[in-house]
């Protein structure tokens, strides 16, 4: 029985900014059953990378928003992205793997064209 105990981070990206949610359960002596989080903004600077600035952190049940001297923030470069899978570096290129743990959107856009709408003007018919 350790003074604390912290579990897995759990992190959460979101399309509304702030977008990242880093979320630990800890489990201490003093305080017993809790959960710390942290939320960022992630800015996309190019098409590989990010930058990701702290926010607020929650502690305890009570969320503080950083002052400006806290806000740490750091480029992050995409290394490799798919449907499940994201890898970023920092820039002392140290690798974060990010693993999907569910999809809460859908995949529907509507249908895929076909390759006479690709050449058809909008309104016009095939002969």
């Amino acid at each position: 029985s350790a003074l604390v105990d912290v579990g897995a981070l759990e992190v959460s990206i979101s399309r509304e900014q702030p977008r990242v949610e880093g979320k630990v359960d800890v489990n201490s002596l003093l305080v017993g059953e809790s959960s710390v989080s942290v939320k960022s903004k992630l800015d996309v600077l190019s098409g590989i990378r990010l930058r990701e600035t702290y926010e607020s952190a929650t502690v305890l049940g009570r969320e503080v928003e950083l002052p400006a001297f806290a806000k740490y923030s750091r480029e992050l470069y995409v290394t490799y992205v798919d449907e499940d899978l994201l890898i970023v570096r920092d820039g002392s290129g140290v690798p974060e793997l990010l693993v999907r743990k569910e999809k809460i959107f859908t995949r529907n856009w509507g249908s895929e064209p076909t390759t006479v709408d690709d050449v058809l003007a909008p309104g016009e018919e095939e002969d």
